[in-house]
């Protein structure tokens, strides 16, 4: 089965608040098949420069390594409908 990474870049503000909780959900119904990681910008600067995070927030789909999908901005659950396509 692959790998599925699904990185949210956020910055504290209320936008990332509202991007976490829509992750959240998805990580109920996802957990067993697709790994979760909430990185905080000003903490985890090296990974902003190895992805060329620009403007947060920022999900990434990562499948068996490689950039498969992003999503800049305020993005709602719909999104994972194309990861799906790495989950299978």
């Amino acid at each position: 089965m692959p790998r599925l990474i699904i990185k949210n870049f956020i910055s504290g503000d209320g936008t990332s608040d509202i991007q976490i909780s829509f992750l959240k959900e998805l990580e109920n119904i996802f957990k067993r098949r697709v790994e979760f990681e909430h990185l905080n910008a000003k903490e985890n600067e090296s990974q902003v420069l190895k992805y060329k995070v620009r403007e947060l927030p920022t999900i990434i789909i990562e499948c068996n390594g490689k950039e498969k999908e992003r999503f800049v901005g305020l993005t709602q659950q719909l999104f994972l409908r194309k990861a799906r396509k790495c989950i299978e």
